[in-house]
């Protein structure tokens, strides 16, 4: 009898053992399945905004959730971001506290999920327009710095927007093989590359007059961001599976 107690004992514990074992296993895939759920609801709340003055004009004029407040745009207090060789020494203003750090100290510090990065228009298509190689090595240059600081940190490459027919220096050829460095950078890290300069074009190939609010050709109107975010949800399944 004092035997078949202790076998009785010692089945129970084996049996509780494989339950909680299968729990632990079931667990993960929960958690994946609501987090593709959050992902359908508020896809574009989970992202983090890096880049130029396109990017840093989101503030006023995107719709975002908490608006001009919001912690999703990362700016310099210039709102300019040049890509230059100085560009991992440029400091950009921290929402988390405000003041003025550097990309990599930010996202050190914040970790973001997912951070989309749109650069290029301020300085890098123009002065590299006839260097492809130069304009990549200051690209990747802060990818690494950014990937060092927070490896976990999902990074999209978005393309550089058009620019309009009254945009005088810079042309849409010279943004079209900026592009073109960007995806290929994309395709080489294993990165999603998000193509948001089609979808702004007019017929003609221009950005579209309906998206363009500055005299420049250049800056974006509201319509135009929530055009990017939309087409930024279509990218949902692709950037949920690195996750």
């Amino acid at each position: 009898m004092r035997f078949n107690r202790v076998f009785l004992c010692f089945l129970c514990l084996i049996m509780l053992t494989l339950n909680a074992c299968g729990a632990s296993a079931s667990s993960p895939a929960a958690t994946d399945e609501n987090r593709v759920a959050v992902g359908e609801e508020d896809f574009i709340d989970t992202l983090t905004f890096l880049g130029d003055s396109t990017t840093a004009h989101m503030l006023s004029r995107a719709p975002l959730k908490d608006g001009k407040g919001s912690k999703q745009v990362w700016a310099t207090k210039s709102r300019y971001l040049n890509l230059g060789p100085r560009i991992t020494h440029e400091k950009i203003v921290c929402p988390d506290g405000g003041e003025e750090m550097t990309i990599a100290e930010v996202a050190a510090k914040i970790r973001p999920a997912c951070l989309v990065i749109t650069l290029g228009i301020d300085y890098g298509v123009y002065y590299y327009r006839d260097d492809p190689k130069a304009f990549a090595l200051c690209y990747e240059k802060l990818l690494d710095a950014i990937a060092e600081a927070s490896p976990e940190t999902q990074i999209l490459l978005q393309s550089i927007f058009p620019v309009g027919r009254s945009s005088t220096a810079i042309t849409n050829d010279m943004v079209d093989r900026a592009n073109g460095v960007i995806r290929d950078i994309a395709a080489r890290r294993g990165l999603v590359f998000v193509d948001a300069n089609t979808i702004l074009k007019d017929e003609d190939g221009y950005l579209a007059p309906r998206y363009c609010y500055s005299e420049d050709g250049i800056h974006l109107t509201q319509e135009a961001y929530e055009k990017i975010f939309e087409n930024l949800k279509s990218y949902r399944g692709e950037v949920l599976k690195r996750i």
